[in-house]
């Protein structure tokens, strides 16, 4: 288990693990291997996971940006356990397998989303002047629920029934 300073929640536990090189990284293997990577303001790749040598995770200001991740990644972990003590579903496609964080996905980018493709929400940095990260509890609670709406619901996103996901 290791520290975060988030942005929005103040100091938090978060399910971490060690590497083989030493390293804790934010990959939570008690709830199906959630995992928080960095995109780097990039729209495409993969990000890189988050490490850290002594599994404290953030400042608690924008100037750490492991702090946007810590907030993005216990809302995972957090939404996970609803799921599961709440209405018994083993995370978004009840098979137990975790979901990705990308955090820092473009510059400016005032949104976040969930995307079937890569079975991920991402985290937009907001412009810093009327918006800011978009990784509140509330909105990964959202974004999951896309993924969850998506496994079970065949829902089309358009029209009526694209109004019945949102």
């Amino acid at each position: 288990t290791g520290t975060g300073n988030s942005l929005l929640d103040g100091p938090v536990q978060i399910g971490t693990q060690r590497n083989a090189r030493g390293y804790y990284e934010m990959k939570d293997p008690t709830r199906g291997g959630n995992w928080a990577v960095d995109m780097g303001n990039a729209a495409r790749g993969n990000g890189v996971l988050y490490a850290d040598g002594d599994n404290v995770w953030g400042d608690a200001a924008l100037d750490d940006r492991a702090t946007v991740a810590v907030d993005a990644y216990w809302g995972i972990g957090q939404t996970w356990d609803f799921y599961r003590d709440v209405l018994g579903r083993l995370g978004v496609a009840n098979d137990g397998i975790g979901a990705l964080a990308r955090v820092h996905y473009q510059k400016n980018f005032s949104n976040a989303f969930w995307s079937d493709d890569c079975f991920c929400m991402t985290y937009g940095d907001g412009d810093g002047v009327t918006t800011y990260p978009f990784t509140a509890l509330d909105v990964t609670g959202h974004e999951m629920s896309h993924g969850v709406t998506a496994r079970t619901a065949a829902l089309d996103y358009e029209g009526e029934s694209g109004g019945l996901n949102e």
